[in-house]
């Protein structure tokens, strides 16, 4: 049901005008980035290989370096950790940085732009392996100046 309102305030967002772009991932398409504002926050979905910004940040969704999250149809002592590796990129610099779901960091600055992990789906079973390919991080940024 969320996901669902997420999906419909991105679509609204971007239909009337709200800052972003996108560039090409990977050849044969995939899912297309998305680019939700909050207030002063922007979430960026980003399938892995892909960008958005939000008029002065760009973030890629290089990869994902880490997913020991406990999968959902198993009962564990820790909940894991995702980790993503981004590329955040201003007019004037641009940096690799790792960002992470339970461990530290989970959030950096950069350039005047605070940028955090949110989730990162699919959520693991213990019975299905996730392709790399399949990866969508949710991420936040903020804008700090």
């Amino acid at each position: 049901m969320i996901r669902s309102i997420v999906a419909a305030a991105a679509m609204l967002l971007t239909a009337c005008g709200t800052q972003s772009s996108t560039q090409d991932g990977p050849a044969g398409g995939g899912p297309e980035p998305t680019v939700t504002v909050v207030g002063d926050t922007t979430f960026l979905e980003l399938p892995v290989g892909r960008s958005a910004d939000n008029g002065e940040l760009e973030v890629s969704l290089d990869g994902v370096t880490e997913d020991s999250r406990c999968p959902s149809d198993v009962q564990c002592v820790w909940a894991g950790n995702a980790g993503v590796r981004l590329t955040l990129k201003t007019r004037d610099e641009t940096d690799v940085v790792i960002i992470n779901s339970t461990s530290q960091p989970q959030a950096i600055g950069f350039q005047g732009f605070a940028v955090g992990f949110r989730e990162l789906q699919p959520y693991p079973t213990s019975t299905e392996p996730i392709d790399s390919d399949e990866y969508v991080a949710t991420i936040w940024v903020v804008d700090t100046r």
